[in-house]
């Protein structure tokens, strides 16, 4: 059906990460009396959201949730999409694929309890203990289906959510993910909310100075500066922009709008366009 909607472009469609998905989707929408052009872009929406969410197959023998199908179209709101997201809805509940939403207050009592833990016996900021229900609350939405009871919590669960987590998040931010988990898990096993302990979890190795320098030592800008052939006029060119960013902090955008009208040669001074604040410097 792939071929027969993309003539041109069949073999880009079905080695997608997502290709049995996508030929699927598109024999749905031909059966289900869809016009060609209709189930055309139908499946190369899909295809365009899916991709946006992650590169990698997505489990379809587990169940697609509807809030992530809502998460995928999350950023495009234009009418065709959202269209394709109601069909693709149709298309996983007609296969018995799609998984009831997530209902968060069934844990209510319990966040509001371990909120109060947060604030009152920890110590925390009342930010810092909202980031800590929030990072919960993504756990049970992924770890649970819609009717499972905090019981069926497992550690294969508490791998599969970090593992998740990793793909979209570096290694420094991960830290803090297991840190709320191990903190969370620690508490229900307190109060007896699950039978065993799940809160041994490792935390993802960081080094000093294992990244790149957040800025360039001064010694090292004057080296760049020098070594700029300023022979020609595209020398000069990359030299004032450069000196400009280095000495007065100038960004990018604020220097590819200055013109010769900037420049006030009486005054000596320079008139610059701050793009990020909307204001003149």
């Amino acid at each position: 059906m792939l071929k027969r909607l993309f003539p041109k472009v069949h073999a880009r469609y079905a080695a997608s990460a997502n290709g049995a998905l996508l030929g699927d989707f598109a024999v749905w929408l031909v059966s289900a009396g869809y016009a060609r052009d209709a189930a055309h872009g139908h499946v190369r929406r899909l295809k365009q959201a899916l991709e946006r969410m992650s590169s990698a197959p997505l489990a379809r023998d587990a169940g697609i949730s509807a809030g992530f199908v809502s998460q995928a179209f999350a950023s495009l709101q234009a009418a065709p999409f959202q269209g394709t997201r109601r069909a693709f809805e149709r298309f996983l509940a007609a296969h018995g694929q799609l998984l009831k939403e997530f209902d968060p207050n069934r844990f209510a009592p319990l966040l509001d309890r371990y909120r109060r833990y947060l604030l009152e016996v920890r110590g925390l900021a009342v930010s810092t203990a909202d980031q800590h229900i929030a990072t919960i609350k993504r756990f049970l939405a992924q770890a649970l289906s819609a009717d499972a009871p905090l019981q069926d919590l497992s550690a294969l669960a508490v791998e599969r959510f970090l593992a998740a987590e990793g793909r979209r998040m570096r290694r420094q931010s991960l830290q803090h993910v297991v840190a709320r988990l191990r903190a969370f898990l620690r508490f229900c096993f307190e109060q007896v909310a699950v039978p065993e302990r799940l809160d041994t979890i490792d935390a993802p190795r960081v080094y000093r100075g294992e990244l790149p320098p957040r800025a360039l030592t001064w010694p090292l800008v004057q080296r760049l500066l020098r070594s700029i052939d300023r022979r020609s006029r595209l020398g000069w060119r990359d030299y004032a922009i450069l000196h400009l960013m280095a000495h007065y902090g100038l960004r990018p955008s604020e220097i590819v709008t200055l013109t010769l009208g900037s420049i006030d040669w009486q005054a000596k001074t320079l008139r610059v366009k701050q793009c990020k604040t909307r204001s003149d410097l």
